[in-house]
């Protein structure tokens, strides 16, 4: 038998908690054609439009042995303006994106025993996307081209673009053969080079790696990014097995303090807020579900704060800040015997929430100021002793 089935649905809409999907037209229409004796059939014709996709495809389910094989191929249209305004409704991510994507795809996919169960393992699958820009998350992406393929229980990803006058080069794969996928890159991959740094990428990318992001204004400089291992199950019990190890570059970048740094510039006692980061080199390891990085060294009025620790998969922090002992600090008279001299400060808390002890920094300083008045009463000794002796 053959079955032809047309459908308008205007409007449409659906919700999920509360975000909205919706379109004003909606169209469906499909042409098969079954037989029954052979358990096979074909679609000659399915074709779905409404105003941020449309997809036109033929294909067939047949008997192979004991299983069922599906096979397609068609071709797909995104609107990426309405898509960003769906996705924006619909899922609360927050992309503006512009261009049309018409593409070809094909797919072929097969059953297990019988059954339709872990499917990528028995699938094949080819496509590319096209953007003409992507915004969201401080990253401006120009003219995006993205092959996308499933083969041999792999999908693989190729993606080139311009960002923030800067290049981003990332190929991702994620393997389906195990018991449950694993994401990666390429060892020694260059995911990043010299891209701009803006306020939104530190917020929202950078501040997830280190708290010294959180909160700041960016007003210059660029980021390079080399990711030197990433393998990342997928699955939230997988997570105490993500490892990966990147190292960033920061170049000429500028920065106004943020919610961490803003509390230990005042007790510094420093005026400008100014952060300066130039061709500072940091390395980040992901492993038991924290992301330790070395030690990164911030300018701030000439004078170097350090901080080093790490952050939680949880966002939990585990930092360290060596503050140096500023002039404004103390008197002139102890301050040139504690020239030179920092203070260890504990953070702990959150990244959106980070707690400094300023009762733990005033005693720490007072133990320094106490190291100096001794200091400065054995130098006073020994100039009377000199003068006795002469």
């Amino acid at each position: 038998p053959k079955v032809m089935v047309s459908m308008n649905i205007s409007p449409f809409s659906l919700k999920n908690k509360d975000q909205l999907f919706s379109d004003d037209n909606l169209n469906v229409t499909i042409e098969a054609q079954a037989d029954i004796k052979q358990n096979s059939y074909t679609v000659s014709n399915f074709s779905f439009s409404s105003l941020p996709v449309g997809l036109k495809v033929a294909g067939s389910l047949q008997p192979e042995n004991n299983d069922q094989l599906v096979s397609a191929k068609g071709t797909s249209k995104l609107d990426l303006v309405a898509l960003s305004k769906q996705l924006r409704s619909y899922a609360g991510l927050e992309l503006e994106m512009t261009g049309v994507s018409e593409k070809p795809f094909t797919l072929t996919s097969t059953t297990s025993n019988g059954q339709w169960v872990d499917t990528p393992k028995h699938t094949e699958f080819s496509t590319s996307i096209h953007a003409d820009t992507i915004v969201g998350y401080g990253l401006n992406i120009e003219t995006l081209d993205l092959p996308i393929q499933l083969h041999n229980s792999v999908a693989e990803a190729d993606f080139k673009a311009q960002v923030n006058k800067g290049t981003m080069t990332v190929k991702p794969t994620i393997d389906f053969s195990g018991k449950f996928p694993v994401a990666s890159l390429p060892a020694n991959s260059t995911i990043l080079q010299e891209v701009g740094l803006t306020g939104d990428m530190s917020e929202d990318l950078l501040a997830k790696i280190h708290p010294l992001f959180k909160g700041v204004a960016t007003t210059a400089g660029t980021v390079s990014l080399n990711m030197v291992h990433f393998n990342w199950p997928l699955g939230e019990e997988q997570q105490k097995d993500v490892t990966f190890e990147s190292s960033f570059t920061f170049n000429d970048v500028k920065l106004q303090a943020g919610s961490l740094l803003s509390p230990l510039l005042g007790i510094m006692k420093v005026e400008d807020d100014t952060i300066m980061l130039s061709e500072t080199p940091m390395t980040c390891v992901g492993e038991n579900e924290r992301i330790t990085c070395s030690p990164l060294v911030a300018t701030v009025n000439e004078h170097s704060l350090i901080l080093e620790g790490s952050v939680g998969f949880d966002q939990s922090l585990n930092y360290v800040a060596k503050i140096p002992v500023t002039s404004k600090m103390v008197s002139s008279k102890i301050y040139k015997y504690l020239e030179g001299t920092s203070i260890t400060v504990p953070i702990t808390g959150t990244v959106s929430k980070p707690s400094v002890s300023k009762s733990f920094i005033q005693k720490a300083l007072s133990d320094l100021v106490l190291q100096a008045g001794q200091k400065q009463l054995s130098d006073q000794a020994g100039k009377l002793l000199q003068n006795l002796f002469k």
